[in-house]
C-alpha cells in the first residue's frame, strides 16, 4: 500500500464516520422532538409559530432542535414588524 492509497482510504473512513455521526444527531434530535411545524412555542423572551426546525449540537452532550418562526404577540397574532427569531428546545417553557 502506498502513502497516497493510505491517505485516500483514511479520508474515506473519516467521511463515512462524519456522515454516520450527523445521521445519529438528526435521529436523536427528531426522536426527542415533541413539536412540529405550525406549533406555537414560548421561551422567556416570547412566543413564535414554528416555520422551520433544524438540529443544533452546541456545547451540550446531546443534540437538540432549534425552532425558527415569526414572533407572536400576547394575543397570538403575528408581530406587526414580522420579526422572526429562533428558540432552542432546551429553552422552551412548558405550559
Amino acid at each position: 500500500m502506498t502513502q497516497v492509497a493510505y491517505d485516500k482510504k483514511l479520508m474515506e473512513i473519516k467521511m463515512s464516520f462524519e456522515a454516520a455521526k450527523e445521521e445519529l444527531y438528526r435521529e436523536f434530535a427528531y426522536a426527542n422532538n415533541p413539536y412540529k411545524i405550525g406549533d406555537i412555542v414560548t421561551d422567556n423572551t416570547g412566543t413564535i409559530k414554528i416555520e422551520k426546525i433544524k438540529i443544533y449540537l452546541g456545547l451540550g452532550i446531546y443534540p437538540q432542535c432549534v425552532y425558527f418562526g415569526v414572533e407572536l404577540t400576547k394575543k397570538g397574532e403575528p408581530n406587526k414588524r414580522g420579526n422572526k427569531r429562533s428558540i432552542y428546545q432546551s429553552s422552551i417553557i412548558t405550559p
